[in-house]
């Protein structure tokens, strides 16, 4: 993990762990099962209130998964606009912290593209790891679901790169990210 603090990706999804607003931040998967990612983290208001913040995939009738950004119990479709923001903020009655909700919702969404590219990165790395695995390697080339190959085994080992995707991700955003005290809310 200590080489990886060095790359770009990285020391940006740390930097964005460090925002003033945000406190224990947390990455997970929404829904079971899914490849999507999700943040999620405790917004801090001027009177020293955490309020839970963060992005995660939904699955709706009518739009199908979509991404959203969520203050409190608040959602709001995951747009990149300031008014979409300062909207969550009214509905919440924080209006008179806006501009500081708006960043932290800005925040949130940085946190979570950060993240998906450290993901990415370091799952292709394990993969590649793994495909000097001769037994492995030969398995991807082969490629179809009945080739007399052990799935399970795969699955498993791509389940593995993803975990410790996740993990290396946690640990980061518990190192660098602002906590919340104990008896906080």
């Amino acid at each position: 993990m200590t080489d990886r603090l060095w790359d770009k990706d990285v020391q940006e999804f740390i930097e964005a762990c460090k925002h003033e607003k945000l406190a224990d931040i947390e990455v997970g998967y929404s829904g079971i099962g899914s490849a999507f990612l999700s943040v999620s983290a405790r917004y801090r208001t001027r009177r020293g209130r955490l309020i839970p913040i963060g992005y995660r995939w939904v699955e709706s009738g009518k739009w199908g998964t979509h991404a959203e950004v969520y203050l409190g119990t608040v959602p709001a479709p995951a747009g990149h606009d300031a008014k979409d923001f300062f909207r969550l903020a009214w509905k919440t009655r924080l209006w008179w912290e806006r501009n500081h909700v708006a960043y932290a919702l800005l925040a949130v969404t940085t946190l979570y593209f950060k993240a998906h590219a450290v993901r990415d990165r370091m799952q292709l790395e394990h993969l590649e790891n793994l495909k000097k695995d001769q037994e492995f390697s030969a398995a991807l080339l082969k490629g179809g679901i009945d080739d007399g190959l052990d799935v399970d085994q795969r699955r498993e080992a791509i389940s593995q790169a993803r975990d410790a995707a996740l993990r290396t991700l946690n640990d980061l955003a518990h190192l660098y990210g602002a906590h919340s005290e104990p008896g906080g809310e």
